[in-house]
């Protein structure tokens, strides 16, 4: 080889070493954590809930045997969207198939005269702590208590008095059967901060974590959560009321937190916007889709999301989307 060819095959052999040199090693660079929305499935077109002459809204779920049983607010679609502040009262549908279609089956509360719960029973949410049934609700801004039953079909038994001064409840209930609630609380400046309490069991006391400070990193705001627990931490998914975390005015958002008491934000993509694709290969864009409901199966994995959709015309119904067994890898 000639002198000068020589020299250029060991520059060129030296550059190479340098870049790759210059380059860390592939385990140091950390994976992309994936959002939920990378999981979501085609809703059934036939499936959900929906009631001819009613605004339904705030879906929970609960399997009992072989039966789930959906816990929504509803109220006369004759009042319009704005209903819900004196008519929303509980029901409870049934089906065999988690994507539904689900069955109406009873009333389970109304709001009582001369208590607490005098305006409305709203934000319904169903939870299993230990052998007790129990169902949060709020009536009022910022007033949230339960009821409780030994089987799913009720008597409920409910408080005297709100147990949290919150809005908007999304419950974890641990193995040893505490309690943590996320949820909303809407200050004195209109700022709708992600506030959290805990209690050792149902029956309370419940405690304002952090002393009410919104644990939504980067200030933002928030509507109707839903919470489960998953790759040992809390995961959330809301509405971003502001549009601050994914530019979408109450697109969803999912967050994750290690502690409880700071969440972080796993993808400025909304998890879901007003658009919903059905199983029949059609898709349909909602005036308002909210009040986001995660079901997971035993192993934790995500495997059904609820939202309340309310179509442009006619009254809202809860529509139903599988999730591709999800597990948050961040």
């Amino acid at each position: 080889m000639k002198p000068n060819l020589w020299l250029a095959a060991v520059l060129a052999l030296q550059l190479a070493f340098n870049s790759f040199a210059a380059e860390p090693p592939a385990a140091t660079v950390k994976p992309e954590a994936h959002s939920l929305k990378d999981s979501l499935l085609p809703a059934s077109k036939t499936g959900g809930f929906a009631m001819d002459g009613y605004i339904l809204w705030c879906s929970s779920v609960i399997k009992v045997g072989d039966t789930y049983h959906m816990f929504a607010s509803r109220w006369p679609a004759q009042y319009g969207l704005g209903g819900w502040t004196k008519y929303s009262e509980c029901v409870r549908a049934t089906s065999t198939n988690l994507y539904g279609p689900y069955t109406f089956q009873e009333v389970v509360l109304q709001k009582r005269t001369n208590n607490w719960d005098n305006s409305r029973v709203h934000n319904v949410k169903i939870v299993k702590a230990g052998d007790k049934f129990v169902l949060y609700y709020i009536n009022s801004a910022n007033q949230t208590g339960y009821a409780v039953a030994d089987a799913v079909t009720g008597p409920w038994t409910r408080l005297d008095k709100p147990a949290m001064k919150m809005s908007n409840p999304a419950i974890l209930v641990k193995p040893d059967l505490s309690i943590y609630v996320f949820g909303r609380l809407k200050d004195s400046n209109d700022v709708n901060r992600g506030i959290a309490f805990t209690a050792p069991s149902y029956k309370g006391p419940y405690s304002v974590v952090a002393n009410g400070d919104n644990l939504l990193e980067n200030n933002c705001e928030l509507e109707d959560p839903t919470i489960w627990w998953a790759n040992n931490q809390y995961n959330i998914l809301l509405n971003d009321w502001k549009g601050k975390a994914t530019g979408i005015v109450k697109g969803g958002a999912q967050y994750y937190s290690k502690d409880g008491l700071k969440f972080h934000l796993v993808s400025q993509e909304p998890v879901f916007t007003k658009n919903v694709p059905y199983d029949d290969g059609t898709s349909e864009t909602f005036s308002r889709r909210e009040r986001p409901f995660i079901y997971t199966n035993e192993k934790g994995e995500a495997i059904a999301l609820f939202t309340a959709c309310l179509p442009k015309n006619g009254p809202a119904r809860v529509v139903v989307q599988p999730v591709k067994n999800y597990l948050p890898q961040n």
